[in-house]
């Protein structure tokens, strides 16, 4: 028996009532869900922070590292200056009136090598350190510094310039003892796991 007072209910309504009432435990979990995901993108994101810090963390903590692999960080260092020097004789004799085509060539190597130079002087401290990672992308960095050094002495042969010839020999012997040290039995051992 209905209340006297209220309205008649008309079936249009009761059915509304019934799919709002039946639809409401699904938004409550919906928006459960939305709430529930912030701390799980939030862990994910810290998951993927401490991955990344692990990469780069140092191996031997409190351990001085051996002297092969001091000496082969140094050497890393040193690649930096031979290679901004090859990108200097490169841009400025790119810059002295030759043909398009051999300017375009030099100023594309001056730029791989400034940018060679800069990954492996930057690669040198998380080798000390004893990183995998680190340690894997300084030997393809020095590969990269051997291509450099290839192709600057590729220019200077088609161009007959000197000072080319000497800075891309100063870079090839520098990716040479560069290539010799990241591969040392006591350097593999250090950044191995």
């Amino acid at each position: 028996m209905q209340d006297p007072v209220s309205p008649p209910i008309s079936p249009a309504t009761r059915a509304l009532t019934s799919a709002r009432n039946a639809a409401a435990p699904a938004a409550s979990r919906l928006l459960a869900s939305a709430r529930g995901a912030a701390p799980v993108a939030s862990r994910a994101l810290t998951s993927a922070r401490s991955a990344a810090t692990g990469l780069l963390a140092a191996r031997h903590p409190g351990v001085r590292p051996p002297t092969d692999v001091r000496q082969t960080c140094v050497l890393m260092f040193a690649a930096a200056p031979a290679l901004g020097l090859l990108a200097y004789v490169a841009w400025e004799r790119a810059a002295s009136g030759l043909p398009e085509s051999y300017a375009l060539d030099l100023r594309a190597l001056a730029a791989w090598a400034v940018a060679t130079g800069v990954v492996l002087a930057a690669l040198a401290v998380p080798v000390r350190r004893g990183g995998r990672v680190p340690w894997r992308a300084a030997r393809c960095g020095a590969l990269v510094a051997m291509g450099v050094a290839l192709i600057a002495l590729h220019q200077a042969a088609r161009l007959a310039d000197t000072r080319l010839v000497l800075a891309g020999f100063l870079v090839a012997v520098v990716a040479i003892a560069v290539n010799i040290a990241l591969w040392s039995t006591r350097l593999r051992r250090w950044c191995a796991p």
